[in-house]
């Protein structure tokens, strides 16, 4: 039987608390729509898993995209770079899988198999942000360390220019990937 993952959003610090601030409001309301997504994936089979794994390539490129781009450097200043540093090295294992299950048609002998595991990597990627770097970076907002409903417009903004890029151009194109070297040292 396929694992409930949307069962998770309704626990715990995978709720989009009232006091969130707005980052991490957004980032937890995808992280909702993966946990969907991968459960719907875990029974889907042909066309129908094909669609969903084509629906979670984009939307994961697009959320790590914002994540590395706004939400990582800022961790970082706050004196998250380990956090930081273990989201780069996930999300560059994503991406790797992401890139070969893009490329296929959806019957290959393996294709389940590669979802699945995409899958797992995320989901356990997504609860490791709930339940520590988005605490810790929130702490530091209460504190006035950092502005994470600034940030929140950002990324909003951030994630609508990419969707558009999307839908005019058929691809995110060259995005700020981040890089471990590459994103700013306290």
């Amino acid at each position: 039987m396929a694992e409930d993952y949307a069962a998770r959003n309704a626990q715990g610090l995978h709720k989009i608390a009232k006091d969130d601030p707005a980052a991490i409001a957004l980032l937890k309301d995808e992280h909702h729509r993966f946990r969907e997504l991968f459960t719907q994936a875990g029974t889907a089979k042909g066309a129908k898993l094909k669609t969903i794994a084509d629906e979670l390539c984009l939307r994961l490129d697009v959320h790590m995209t914002i994540e590395e781009e706004l939400l990582y450097p800022a961790g970082r200043k706050v004196g998250e770079a380990d956090e930081v540093d273990e989201g780069i090295v996930e999300h560059q294992a994503g991406k790797d899988l992401i890139a070969e299950i893009a490329q296929l048609k959806g019957t290959e002998e393996l294709y389940e198999a590669k979802v699945h595991v995409l899958g797992e990597q995320t989901i356990h990627h997504i609860d490791e942000e709930d339940e520590e770097l988005f605490e810790e970076m929130k702490e530091a907002h209460e504190k006035g360390k950092i502005d994470l409903d600034a940030l929140g417009e950002k990324m909003r903004a951030r994630q609508a220019e990419l969707y558009a890029k999307v839908e005019a151009e058929g691809d995110l194109g060259a995005t700020h990937e981040a890089d471990a070297e590459e994103i700013e040292k306290v």
